[in-house]
């Protein structure tokens, strides 16, 4: 008898591995580096550290409010264009960025062409190509492509850094506006589509309903969705869980400044918290698919909570190291978790249109870096912020236990 021939090599994780390149840029730029811009701007425009984060809170807020429109679009739109658009959005973005001469020019581009790019090119379309390029296996995917966002966040926040101390912030700028465009147009243009063939699918293994989630069908109407107890329970749980967090990773820089850690070593802490949140985002995806959602969750957040009371400590640089690698744990179960939340009780036709409608909920994650911004700024130290962040964990988990367990089908 002739051996079985291997199975063909499945287009999908041609796809995910793009998808991760265009988020590791993307959110590694706009994101994860974003606190190494807080001290530059602070001197170069005479403000505070709560001010600046303005800039932060500007971007989230406007993610938020057009989340929801950016879902409709990456559910009806092409997704290669919207990815292209969104690239060349952020780069047009850092180059205007570069010749700011106020703070509100920076608001400006920050709230329109760079959160362009973030909502277009960034984990809303990465987790879409996942979520309909596999079904079988849709929370180790979503997994997956989620860590995109980490490797951003090890490998960018160091050329940050050094672009900024070797030419300064603004030249820095056009520097990555260039990144942009090489890393993500070429092989977006060459590798992503919308959605799998029969012919590919089949090679997957997976039958005609790869198109549905595992729960049941969701009603397509923005009201009917918003009528849903599952999208209210998870705007519950997920949003003071990102405030808390987002508070912590983008004080990172500043807080580790008032420790008497120099920007160059706090680029490395930055990297060691995306470098844990690359195996934590494929450990929550792969049980995602086994476990219940609730315990991973309440996982995270007890995590988050260790984190902060570690940091009212005085804290030695291997210490912030070690907490570093605990918020990386942290984060990396968000982003897996909400979308096998949404692609377990949605139809996932509708995914990107979901995950839209939550975006201005969990777009008050921006309101955590300036309270502790703000905080830091009044008292001169972030306990304050620590305990306050800490706070917000108590409704997240108290949220979370409502949550009725998954139903998984045979085949999931």
């Amino acid at each position: 008898m002739r051996p079985d021939k291997p199975a063909p090599w499945y287009h999908g994780w041609n796809v995910l591995a793009v998808a991760m390149l265009f988020q590791a840029v993307t959110f590694g730029i706009g994101i994860y580096s974003f606190t190494f811009w807080v001290a530059p701007w602070s001197a170069e425009f005479a403000v505070g550290r709560g001010e600046v984060m303005t800039v932060f809170l500007t971007l989230q807020v406007a993610m938020g409010a057009l989340a929801p429109l950016a879902g409709r679009a990456v559910d009806r739109l092409s997704l290669r264009g919207l990815i292209i658009a969104g690239a060349l959005c952020l780069a047009a973005g850092l180059l205007l960025a570069g010749r700011a001469r106020a703070l509100w020019h920076l608001n400006l581009l920050y709230g329109t062409l760079v959160v362009a790019g973030m909502l277009l090119a960034g984990p809303l379309a990465g987790q879409s190509l996942a979520a309909r390029w596999f079904a079988r296996r849709r929370g180790t995917a979503l997994g997956v492509v989620t860590v995109g966002t980490s490797i951003g966040g090890f490998l960018m926040p160091p050329l940050v850094t050094w672009l900024h101390g070797s030419i300064g912030w603004r030249a820095a700028n056009d520097w990555l506006a260039l990144i942009v465009v090489l890393a993500i147009v070429p092989p977006v243009w060459l590798v992503v589509r919308n959605a799998p063939s029969a012919g590919i699918r089949a090679v997957e293994g997976i039958g005609s309903d790869a198109s549905r989630g595992s729960g049941p069908a969701a009603p397509t109407a923005t009201l009917d969705i918003l009528r849903q107890r599952i999208f209210w329970l998870t705007v519950l749980s997920f949003t003071p869980l990102a405030m808390a967090f987002g508070g912590a990773q983008q004080n990172l820089g500043p807080y580790a400044s008032d420790l008497g850690i120099d920007a160059q070593a706090a680029a490395y802490l930055v990297s060691v918290m995306a470098l844990v949140m690359v195996a934590a985002k494929i450990f929550f995806g792969a049980m995602a698919d086994r476990w219940d959602l609730r315990a991973l969750f309440l996982l995270t957040v007890a995590g988050l909570a260790i984190a902060f009371g570690l940091m009212l400590l005085e804290l030695s640089y291997f210490a912030v190291v070690l907490v570093c690698a605990l918020l990386g744990f942290v984060a990396g179960g968000f982003l897996p978790l909400l979308g096998a939340l949404v692609s377990q009780n949605f139809d996932i036709r509708t995914f990107g249109q979901v995950m839209g409608m939550l975006g201005p909920f969990t777009t008050l994650a921006a309101v955590g870096p300036w309270i502790a911004g703000h905080l830091r700024d009044i008292t001169g130290s972030y306990d304050m912020a620590w305990l306050t962040l800490a706070a917000l964990l108590v409704p997240s988990a108290a949220a979370i236990a409502f949550l009725k367990p998954a139903h998984r089908s045979a085949a999931g």
